[in-house]
């Protein structure tokens, strides 16, 4: 999320889908659908339990239940239950955003290797929060007012200064709540990512790049001409039940389209032809090397012919058309 728009990518059922929407009731529809949607059973029945908490003694029984302000808990502390899938891609986030150099899907093993501990966390609001109530309660035990009556008061206190969060982590404040966040990141609110929360990451910051700073992709592109280089990949798994390979092709096929708009592919009768940048091209060719071994495949031979050439700009469609036209003369 940045100043006008959120963007959101997520795999569903292995397939990464996207979207991007200008910061709204419908995007926050979205968010939640997408938070929902993942989370674990617990996320249902916490909420659910708290409010029967809440409502249930007082009806049922004419009791004290539990204080409203619970629900404030239970907001913040969310933060700090995620299952292991949504810290995967809370810390792929953070190493998109703490990575210097250009986001890109080609630099992903770079990116990975970036901090995971990110200085604008959400992560800060939650420390801000909690030491609040406790704060402002021990200060309030000090006055005539009961226990009770100080987190009650501390609990809806503290949503001033977490509102204002942003400001005190430009403050001296930040020698506590920095750290305090840093550890909480660490080792609670995200985990280390793989590989696909990382194209996820970045996919997401593409598309708020397009939307934020289009200037600045329009100029990058312009300024860093690519440099296409053609493959032929063979992919012969060994040691297969019969003579058939298509079902692994297929798969293979699967996994280039997850390449979609980094590369260009062809398959044809006796091996695939790919089309894109050279690092990218090595990327993915160990990527569908990978293919039979998922399968349970225990050897695999790669034959890789590679037509790099630089003295002029060349593609599958140009080589093809280049013998064409001779053959018209």
């Amino acid at each position: 999320m940045t100043g006008r728009y959120v963007a959101c990518a997520s795999h569903k059922k292995g397939e990464l889908r996207s979207w991007v929407e200008p910061i709204s009731i419908k995007a926050g529809r979205m968010i939640a659908k997408e938070l929902l949607g993942s989370a674990p059973i617990r996320f249902w029945v916490l909420p659910i339990l708290l409010m029967i908490g809440i409502v249930a003694p007082p009806i049922l029984w004419g009791a004290q239940g539990l204080p409203i302000y619970s629900v404030l808990y239970l907001a913040f502390g969310m933060h700090l239950l995620f299952p292991k899938s949504l810290r995967q891609y809370h810390g792929a986030e953070h190493k998109v955003f703490s990575y210097k150099g250009l986001i890109t899907q080609i630099r992903i093993k770079r990116i990975q290797k970036a901090s995971i501990v990110n200085r604008g966390c959400s992560t800060n609001v939650i420390v801000v929060y909690f030491t609040s109530v406790v704060l402002i309660t021990l200060i309030l035990l000090a006055t005539p007012i009961g226990l009770a009556d100080a987190m009650m008061i501390a609990s809806y206190s503290a949503l001033a200064p977490a509102i204002v969060t942003e400001r005190l982590v430009k403050h001296w404040p930040k020698h506590y709540i920095l750290p305090a966040s840093a550890f909480l990141q660490r080792h609670i609110t995200t985990s280390e990512p793989e590989d696909r929360h990382v194209r996820a990451a970045i996919k997401s910051y593409g598309l708020l790049a397009e939307k934020e700073f289009p200037h600045r992709i329009r100029r990058m592109k312009k300024e860093g001409k690519k440099k296409l280089a053609i493959v032929d990949v063979t992919i012969i798994p060994v040691g297969t039940e019969g003579p058939s390979v298509s079902d692994y092709v297929a798969s293979i096929q699967e996994v280039l389209q997850s390449y979609e708009g980094k590369i260009t592919f062809q398959l044809t009768p006796m091996s695939t032809l790919i089309e894109g940048e050279l690092p990218v091209l090595f990327e993915v060719i160990q990527a569908i090397h990978e293919v039979p071994f998922k399968n349970g495949i225990k050897r695999v031979a790669t034959n890789i012919r590679i037509d790099d050439r630089r003295d002029k700009q060349q593609t599958m469609e140009s080589k093809v058309a280049s013998v064409q036209s001779k053959l018209v003369q």
